[in-house]
């Protein structure tokens, strides 16, 4: 609850239960009870909208905001895959061959980068703005990818894009925590999260035939209707007023930002992922260069957890924050599920393309099992937790799925039948859904609102990591067994032309005679990788155990109350 003051010359804190409403009565009780420290003129400006409760939307209102949100997670998702299969299509329009991997690069490091920065801005600034800064950078770089002239603006393009990714996402849950009660967040977090899965598995699918029937300018253009609709619809609903702050006040300094610490974490995150972007594909492991980027990052990681440790509160994660036990498991879970998604989400097409002989648009087709399951798994849990209030069973049963899911897809083979996968995507997605928002609903459940920004941010950097070091390991694990087992069975093939060309051309380029020998490593390749999915999954259920066992119904010790006198 905040007093509000014309004249706001010092500030006061103490402490009351929280309640599920603030009364009248209730109001004036407490005021007489510190009736010492705030006197009649005071009252006058107490102000309910500075609470948690305040916030709360209903109605048409709440609807309309949900599915502002949802847009804008919808189009950011979509956004990380719809350009895998418009790359053939761009490198010939600018003749950019050697500058492919920048075009996902640029996106994710710049994403990486910022995304804990954003739970700080989240944090000390107005959430409705932050938020709606992120939609239109998201969107100009969306705009400057589909009008660029060359690959280098492009590259410019993605790097922006990146940055409005990385408060969309984690922004939308902020914005939940603080429009919607706890208990009836997992609803509303599972219908974001299935938009969120629905976007990344149909982004090379939609991107496939945008190319292919008009342009790949479209698929960035596409963004921009939509997300301009979702700008103006939040800019009408959302009005949030953050507790502890007075009307105009902003407490946000240079010290509050971690200025050391980001001077070191981003840099760590850039050579980190580009040493696992590079290592094992452009260049091999043992190379001079990405030995010299992994130690470089293992050491400016070094430092910046020292920095973090320095400084305490103004740490960008705070060290209680990260110690809490639910933070640390939850965030280790969604480093695995991220990696496990990303990584199915990866190979699966790329199965039913070589192995399978189906088009692009064909493999999006037999891919639409894990997006349904995905969907159903994430409105099951969110329905389901906010039933009986603990979301740690699904985390549980997530992890349990996914290990399962890998299993079965890891056994296909060149004549695997639809029986042989069905069941495997439907059990990875429905997993990946379960699990997919409750590592952010139970950093939501055990921190203050106050925190709940810099948890948030946490939690979604790491499924965001996640999804980028474990990608680039499948792939090295991939070309690495591909490369090994050409050798060894098939030496009258050159590995360098398997992997040079496309999928679809495979079968042109390879003699007929040479073909099922081939098809058969390809094959055996795909699996190795996931078996890295199957194993993350074991290692996100040992994250999972470790999650406290907390009721999104129980309400926690005290709110802070802050008034100004």
């Amino acid at each position: 609850m905040t007093m509000l003051s014309p004249v706001t010359p010092r500030r006061r804190t103490v402490y009351t239960p929280l309640a599920e409403t603030w009364q009248p009565s209730e109001k004036a009780g407490f005021l007489a009870t510190h009736a010492e420290e705030f006197s009649e003129e005071e009252e006058e400006y107490f102000d309910p909208r500075g609470s948690e409760e305040g916030n709360h939307l209903s109605g048409y209102k709440l609807v309309a905001l949900m599915f502002a949100l949802g847009l804008s997670v919808f189009l950011v998702a979509l956004d990380n895959t719809i350009i895998d299969t418009a790359v053939p299509k761009i490198t010939d329009e600018f003749g950019s061959l050697n500058d492919v991997g920048w075009y996902s690069s640029a996106y994710l490091l710049t994403t990486a980068g910022t995304q804990l920065l954003f739970g700080k801005f989240y944090t000390h600034f107005s959430v409705k703005r932050v938020y709606i800064i992120s939609i239109i950078l998201f969107e100009l770089g969306s705009f400057v990818c589909g009008a660029a002239p060359s690959s280098s603006i492009f590259i410019i393009g993605r790097a922006i894009a990146g940055v409005g990714n990385a408060g969309i996402f984690s922004g939308g849950l902020v914005i939940i925590a603080h429009t919607v009660p706890l208990a009836k967040r997992p609803i509303f977090g599972g219908m974001l999260g299935g938009l969120g899965g629905i976007g990344s598995v149909t982004g090379p699918l939609l991107g496939g035939v945008i190319t292919e029937k008009f342009s790949f300018r479209y698929c960035f253009y596409l963004s921009l209707p939509i997300g301009l609709l979702a700008l103006v619809i939040t800019q009408y609903f959302l009005n949030i007023r953050a507790p502890g702050l007075v009307k105009g006040e902003s407490t946000a300094k240079l010290a509050d930002f971690d200025p050391y610490g980001n001077l070191v974490f981003v840099p760590a995150m850039v050579m980190l992922l580009l040493a696992v972007q590079w290592g094992g594909t452009l260049l091999p492991w043992s190379s001079g260069l990405i030995i010299t980027l992994l130690l470089a990052s293992v050491i400016l990681l070094v430092i910046f957890i020292y920095i973090q440790l320095w400084a305490g509160e103004r740490a960008t994660i705070p060290p209680r924050i990260i110690k809490q036990r639910t933070l640390w498991s939850s965030s280790l879970y969604a480093i695995c599920i991220g990696g496990a998604f990303n990584i199915i989400t990866m190979c699966l097409p790329i199965w039913f393309q070589v192995i399978h002989g189906d088009s692009p648009e064909d493999s999006g087709l037999d891919t639409l099992p894990v997006i349904l399951a995905l969907v159903g798994g994430a409105i099951c849990a969110g329905a389901l937790v906010g039933a009986i209030g603990y979301y740690t069973p699904f985390m549980l049963l997530s992890s349990v799925c996914v290990v399962m899911g890998s299993g079965l897809l890891s056994s296909l083979t060149v004549s695997a039948t639809p029986a042989n996968w069905l069941l495997g995507e439907i059990l990875c997605g429905f997993g990946v859904g379960l699990g997919l928002q409750e590592p952010v609903l139970a950093a939501q459940t055990v921190l203050e609102l106050k925190d709940v920004p810099v948890g948030t941010a946490l939690v979604m950097f790491a499924n965001t990591l996640g999804g980028a070091l474990f990608v680039a390991i499948a792939q090295s694990v991939f070309t690495s067994s591909l490369v090994a087992g050409l050798v060894a069975t098939v030496p009258g093939v050159s590995p360098k032309i398997v992997l040079s060309d496309g999928a679809n051309s495979l079968k042109e380029v390879i003699a007929p005679e040479y073909l099922p020998a081939v098809l058969a490593e390809y094959n055996h390749a795909i699996m190795m990788s996931f078996y890295v999915a199957l194993a993350l999954g074991i290692v996100a259920f040992a994250g999972s155990c470790a999650v406290e066992w907390r009721s999104v119904k129980e309400k926690r010790g005290e709110m802070e109350m802050t008034f100004v006198a």
